[in-house]
């Protein structure tokens, strides 16, 4: 059954501050999670984290990470993010933990469903700096495992930061658009 955007946006209402807003990397198509970036929205520092294969990523960390949470943001995750920290991190996610998915709900307003196209439509802007080196986040983790230099993991995890911290005020902007 496909619920109408009021849903959400009641939804959303409801438990945005205890929400979570994620965004997974893998280190190749289709294959394991290299970072899951995790945000807290809230007044005040950004409250986020992440959780880096061969690091933090553990079982441990990311139940602990999502053990409040009453909500997901996400973008395309219905998808891919969630269904894969499931396959692979079982009991992670509370069971029945709504996901908003901004992806589905765009597209549901006739809205352009790319992430930056959205993010620049909206006003909500990137560090320069990871814009310009933009890569895709595979090659990013590969040249990290294969130099070692953490130059790679660091413009890595802030490519993913930036997505992940981006999900709120999109959030924001798309649920001011629902009636």
């Amino acid at each position: 059954m496909v619920l109408p955007p009021s849903y959400w946006k009641q939804l959303y209402n409801k438990f945005k501050h205890q929400a979570l807003c994620i965004d997974v990397e893998a280190t190749k198509w289709n294959g394991p999670i290299s970072i899951i970036g995790v945000y807290k929205p809230k007044e005040g520092e950004i409250d986020y984290t992440a959780f880096v294969k061969g690091e933090n990523l553990t079982l441990d960390n990311l139940k602990q990470a999502f053990a409040h949470c009453k909500l997901l943001i996400t973008f395309n995750g219905t998808n891919y993010d969630v269904p894969e920290i499931k396959k692979q991190f079982p009991g992670v996610i509370p069971e029945n933990t709504p996901v908003i998915d901004l992806y589905l709900l765009a597209k549901k307003l006739d809205l352009d469903t790319g992430l930056k196209t959205l993010e620049q439509t909206f006003k909500i802007f990137r560090k320069e700096e990871v814009e310009n080196k933009r890569k895709t986040s595979t090659k990013m983790w590969r040249k990290y495992e294969k130099t070692g230099n953490k130059k790679f993991l660091d413009n890595l995890i802030e490519y993913n930061r930036q997505d992940t911290i981006n999900l709120y005020p999109l959030a924001e902007r798309i649920m001011e658009m629902i009636e």
